[in-house]
């Protein structure tokens, strides 16, 4: 490939540039690109020594409210990049080697903690078309483990009762959690729809709204563009929601999931799915944090639910009706003793890892089928 032929000069690139590669959920607004899930990544490819990007932040700052990115430059380690509320422009890469570079930015936090807009990238160069893609894609479809809440920490918690720190989002990163290595093992791409404290048919806080059904139908939790579903399907979809249906409703009449409600919403929500793509494998797993049992014990009489047996029977109803291309997954309860725990008593790397290894296992047996 041909270096340019003049000494490299600054170079505005609008975000909307077909050669600015956007790989997970996002919607063009005029020039601009606007996301907000974990693991969006934009990656470049350019001929030159240093790269600029400005971004416009809503991220309102503080330990909960900052984004963070990850940049990597030509494969090597991520550099970890805080950025602030409102528009700034941020290095990227300096002082590299003329020549041709690849540059990748990934958003680590998720949608809570603030939606950016992409509005341009300079270059001190040329921009060059991007990498290919990956030839399997996944998408990973779930709540704040997918996200991977708080899996820069881990600690082993030194009774039942001791009280985990909370969430801060500077200790929030997708890429040490379950369903990004997933897809690394098996050399995938990963697109995650995911958002803390979201359930299938009630959220933690036992809200009704923005539900794991709804959002998977947006390209951003909380603005009206919705996703086109229209293009390349992914050929395997892991549906990790239900915790927060079954977490939901401490100190409560509703502390029971109710069991027609969360077996109709998921129902719909796999028939919506294979409506939209009607090829790919779907995997419905739960955890790490419950696998779906609970109890509640009052007068003397003890009655109980388990969420992930209703997974179960979901899968099996769907094979009856002839689908073969569902799946259910069975997850491992996190082993805080063993393993420790991150952030509000969320799966910790190393729990997110043993996840991994059992999902990949899985996944490869039904690919080959």
């Amino acid at each position: 490939m041909e270096a340019p032929a003049q000494t490299p000069s600054w170079l505005g690139i609008p975000a909307s540039d077909s050669r600015v590669q956007v790989i997970g959920r996002a919607y063009r607004s005029g020039t601009r690109v606007v996301f907000s899930h974990p693991g969006v990544t934009i990656r470049v490819r350019f001929w030159g020594d240093a790269l600029r990007m400005r971004l416009d932040d809503a991220g309102p700052g503080g330990d909960t409210k900052t984004n963070y990115f990850d940049v990597i430059v030509d494969g090597g380690a991520p550099q970890k990049l805080e950025v602030k509320s409102g528009a700034a422009t941020y290095p990227l890469a300096t002082g590299l080697p003329l020549g041709l570079h690849t540059v990748e930015v990934l958003k680590r936090t998720e949608t809570s903690v603030g939606v950016t807009t992409l509005e341009a990238l300079e270059v001190h160069g040329e921009l060059r078309e991007p990498p290919p893609r990956a030839a399997l894609r996944m998408e990973f479809v779930g709540d704040s483990i997918t996200c991977g809440y708080g899996s820069e920490v881990a600690i082993i918690p030194p009774s039942p009762s001791w009280r985990a720190p909370t969430f801060t989002s500077k200790n929030e990163n997708p890429t040490r959690a379950y369903a990004w290595l997933t897809a690394r093992k098996l050399g995938a791409e990963a697109s995650l729809i995911c958002h803390s404290g979201h359930g299938v048919y009630r959220n933690l806080d036992l809200s009704t709204t923005g539900l794991v059904p709804a959002l998977y139908e947006l390209a951003v939790p909380g603005h009206s563009a919705p996703w086109d579903s229209s293009g390349e399907s992914p050929h395997v979809i892991v549906i990790n929601a239900g915790s927060n249906d079954t977490l939901a409703g401490h100190g409560t009449d509703v502390f029971l999931p109710d069991e027609a409600a969360f077996k109709s919403a998921y129902r719909t929500f796999l028939t919506r799915l294979r409506t939209l793509h009607p090829r790919a494998h779907l995997v419905c797993t739960l955890g790490s944090m419950t696998d779906g049992y609970k109890q509640h014990e009052q007068g003397g009489q003890v009655t109980s639910v388990h969420v992930g047996d209703w997974l179960t029977e979901l899968v099996a109803e769907r094979h009856q009706q002839g689908d073969t291309r569902v799946h259910r997954h069975v997850m491992a309860v996190q082993n805080p003793s063993v393993d420790g725990v991150a952030e509000d008593w969320h799966p910790s790397a190393a729990t997110h890892a043993k996840m991994a290894d059992a999902l990949s296992r899985f996944i490869q047996d039904v690919i080959r089928q």
